[in-house]
């Protein structure tokens, strides 16, 4: 029921422009390899923009340069929180990146459209053999230079307490690097549990994102994805840990009611994104 209102409240706010698109993007979204990557990643993210508009969002991004500049294409690995989570990274890369993504996301309203005109690498989560093809498909994309950026959600699924420590990360997940010989991103994000709540008490929705160095192969195949896995979660943490701070001043910096504000609060605590 909840999710209902959620897609309930998108659709109230821009549902024209939603359903135009919806029809204006078939083409692509049955025969996406007809058309440059660029392409669709520039249409998807011009609605994606459009949308979010809506919704008051403030981005706050550190190191986006490590991604726009970059001449080969990266392993970025995120915590996840959201929904939103990818919606806002591709909202805040201009630089085409596509995705992993449980197959099941594939049939849901608007966000399944956007899957497929990125032809993300999907993975069924009943199946072992499947999930490790994906796998080894991603390392092999990563090998050609012109492609785009692959985030990958390390921790397999939304971490739905951001009051709390980040879930446990998937090591086998950096092996992919290993196979391609190529960088390893960690990018950390906080806020976007917030965006699609229905009892928010926000005029603006603070997003943080930080992209960190690159980590090369000459310096993680020395390691094991398990010690590689637990350094970069670490990291994360202690990112996590700050953005939270930064956004608790945020929250009180903002014009709204001293009570509002301590329901915010709350609610962050008690969120089931």
């Amino acid at each position: 029921m909840k999710k209902f209102f959620i897609y309930l409240k998108v659709v109230f706010l821009c549902g024209p422009a939603i359903i135009y698109n919806l029809f204006r993007y078939l083409k692509y979204t049955r025969h996406p390899e007809k058309y440059p990557f660029e392409k669709r990643y520039a249409m998807v993210r011009k609605e994606i923009l459009f949308v979010l508009r809506r919704f008051h969002i403030d981005v706050q991004k550190e190191g986006y340069d490590i991604l726009s500049k970059s001449k080969k294409p990266y392993l970025v690995i995120s915590n996840h929180y959201s929904l939103m989570d990818p919606v806002m990274l591709i909202a805040s890369s201009e630089r085409p990146i596509t995705f992993l993504s449980k197959k099941e996301n594939l049939k849901m309203p608007f966000v399944g459209q956007i899957l497929k005109m990125l032809q993300v690498f999907t993975i069924d989560r009943k199946n072992v053999l499947s999930q490790v093809r994906t796998l080894q498909q991603i390392g092999e994309y990563l090998k050609d230079e012109t492609k785009p950026h692959v985030v990958i959600f390390i921790e397999g699924t939304r971490n739905k307490k951001p009051d709390g420590d980040l879930l446990d990360f998937h090591p086998g997940t950096l092996k992919i690097a290993y196979k391609a010989n190529c960088s390893i991103v960690p990018a950390t994000m906080y806020g976007t549990f917030r965006i699609l709540k229905l009892n928010s008490y926000l005029k603006k929705y603070p997003f943080w994102w930080k992209v960190n160095e690159p980590i090369t192969p000459e310096e993680f195949n020395k390691k094991t994805t398990i010690d590689l896995a637990a350094e970069i979660r670490q990291k994360m943490i202690e990112q996590v840990d700050q953005f939270r701070a930064k956004d608790q001043e945020y929250i009180y910096n903002q014009k709204v009611s001293v009570k509002r504000k301590a329901l915010e609060t709350i609610v962050d605590l008690r969120t089931n994104a």
